[in-house]
């Protein structure tokens, strides 16, 4: 190859978004360029925003009050946790990093008795699980309690089957990441660029609460001891396919101001129990 050709073939490949490479056997080799970064996964650092709106949660509710009882909705499928370990038949325990990265999900902290469910972090690692059977549109609910401890965050969420988040969507129904347990969010991520939109609801939820949501193809609304408190009904924040119920902890430092840090003010292991969860249809 002349020196011309091979400054030609050199300027075509850098218009056309190549490199290429010089065979000392006397042929040219091309190989394609390096691919663009790949966005951020599923819980960067700055993909949860606190919701503008915010609201009390009503005491004189009744913690053991349920959406389902109230608006007669149809079970399906559920989980008491009356057993002494977790059906594999119906959850798949985590194994990979929590949200953000900060630590691992381990299946042995994950365990059943007394008819509760307890989710455990230990330092950097947590647990989470996720219910097998996905489906498109659907009503959950879930009685949990968190426990206060700086640096973990509990979530009750749906989760897209596809694993194409943000634009599969993900519904959080009830989100927790202060230390207090003062806060829970209802958050629906939705479209390319994860947009949100969502509620704040103030309140003690280190106390037993019924935590659910009503997802139709014209709505989402999330509920807590059986009363409204977030509703859309923008279309294009529905989620577009299956998902899934997952629970799980995540450890901070995660998001601007959402989970802080893991510090002195840490326990040394924290639980989060859920005492049953169930599946209705429409």
């Amino acid at each position: 190859m002349t020196a011309l050709t091979l400054l030609a073939v050199l300027a075509l490949g850098a218009v056309l978004g190549i490199a290429v490479t010089h065979d000392p056997a006397g042929s040219s080799q091309e190989t394609p360029a390096a691919a663009p970064p790949a966005p951020p996964a599923p819980g960067g650092m700055n993909d949860q925003l606190r919701p503008t709106a915010s609201s009390p949660l009503d005491p004189s509710n009744r913690s053991d009050a349920e959406a389902a009882v109230k608006n007669n909705w149809p079970l399906i499928a559920n989980d008491e946790f009356d057993g002494t370990s977790l059906n594999r038949n119906l959850w798949s325990p985590y194994t990979g990093e929590t949200t953000g990265g900060v630590g691992r999900h381990k299946a042995e902290n994950i365990s059943v008795g007394d008819g509760k469910l307890t989710l455990t972090s230990r330092g950097k690692t947590s647990a989470g699980m996720a219910w097998r059977e996905g489906q498109q549109y659907g009503r959950w609910e879930v009685r949990a309690k968190t426990n206060k401890g700086s640096g973990y965050g509990d979530v009750i969420l749906l989760w897209p089957d596809a694993e194409d988040w943000p634009e599969g969507g993900e519904i959080n129904f009830m989100e927790v990441p202060k230390g207090d347990r003062t806060e829970s969010h209802v958050i629906v991520h939705y479209g390319e660029d994860n947009s949100q939109v969502g509620k704040t609801i103030t309140g003690d939820f280190t106390q037993w609460h019924n935590y659910a949501v009503e997802w139709t193809p014209d709505h989402i609304v999330g509920f807590i001891d059986g009363k409204e408190v977030f509703r859309t009904t923008d279309r294009k924040t529905i989620p577009p396919r299956p998902m899934h119920l997952a629970m799980q902890q995540d450890i901070g430092p995660y998001g601007d101001d959402w989970i802080p840090a893991l510090d002195e003010r840490s326990p040394e292991k924290l639980d989060f129990q859920v005492d049953w969860v169930r599946i209705y249809g429409l």
